[in-house]
């Protein structure tokens, strides 16, 4: 502190002076941000609220002239969906999420499967298909 040498009464105030000055600084730095920490909590926290699933069900009309697919049900948790194209031969199956990207496949008896994949935002879907003929075809859809 001193090395041995004896400090004047101002020079004592002193270092106090700038001591709780600097006390006072934090403390209102501590002040002034703490309301704003709940805020920025939640500002913090939206990417877990967008990465929330979205609501499949509804008929769906798909852009190409292809089928339009109508999801009658669904349970986001497990991934398990039901419905059909406008075709009732097509059924829809699988639909599971993650975010806001989704995969489904269209199944027509035994052997054809077209696997859809993509993403839905609100009433609007992006994706494409791979079905068992070969077929790959990029496609849009509104609810």
């Amino acid at each position: 502190m001193s090395k041995g040498k004896i400090l004047g009464k101002n020079e004592v105030s002193s270092r106090r002076t700038v001591r709780f000055r600097y006390r006072r600084v934090l403390l209102t730095s501590i002040a002034t941000l703490a309301p704003a920490l709940p805020i920025s909590l939640v500002v913090a926290s939206q990417p877990a609220f967008a990465a929330a699933k979205t609501n499949f069900v509804g008929k769906w009309n798909i852009s190409g002239g292809y089928l339009g697919i109508t999801f009658r049900s669904e349970n986001r948790a497990t991934g398990a969906c039901a419905g059909v194209t406008a075709s009732s031969l097509y059924h829809i199956i699988g639909c599971p999420q993650t975010g806001n990207r989704y995969a489904f496949t269209i199944t027509e008896g035994a052997t054809y499967r077209s696997r859809n994949v993509g993403t839905i935002a609100g009433n609007k879907i992006t994706g494409s298909f791979n079905d068992s003929n070969g077929t790959s075809v990029p496609y849009t859809g509104v609810r």
